[in-house]
């Protein structure tokens, strides 16, 4: 499936022995710099809470910049902070900073967006 390219899949899989829900959003803090965690997109919720069995994954799509690229905060950085949200809408646990593949990515903060996730990396990657 190709991609836009303004756009990055996120995914996470369940590596547990059993099923689990992933709520929300991926919380992302895009550089070291970042006061807040990206915007997300609301018109991406889906109808239900993403279920994921064994080994399945869930998709988010972040939209890394405008279509103009007319942003005052550039960046360009190798590793984004991701955070998951519990089933009360708050952080379920300690975020992790994720290395970026292939190095490096161009990232303008105040248009980054996020979707909600998905159990389908075309949905994710839509808007």
């Amino acid at each position: 499936m190709k991609r836009p390219i303004n756009h990055v899949l996120i995914t996470a899989t369940n590596t547990g022995s059993k099923a689990c829900r992933i709520y929300s959003y991926p919380a992302l803090r895009l550089s070291e710099n970042s006061q807040a965690e990206a915007a997300r997109v609301g018109q991406s919720q889906p109808q239900a809470v993403v279920t994921l069995d064994r080994g399945a994954t869930a998709y988010a799509g972040l939209i890394t910049a405008s279509v103009d690229r007319n942003s005052q905060t550039k960046v360009t950085t190798s590793s984004i902070g991701l955070s998951l949200y519990g089933p009360d809408g708050g952080p379920s646990e300690a975020g992790r900073d994720i290395a970026v593949p292939g190095g490096s990515l161009y990232v303008e903060e105040d248009n980054a967006q996020v979707t909600y996730w998905q159990d389908n990396a075309s949905d994710a990657l839509a808007w």
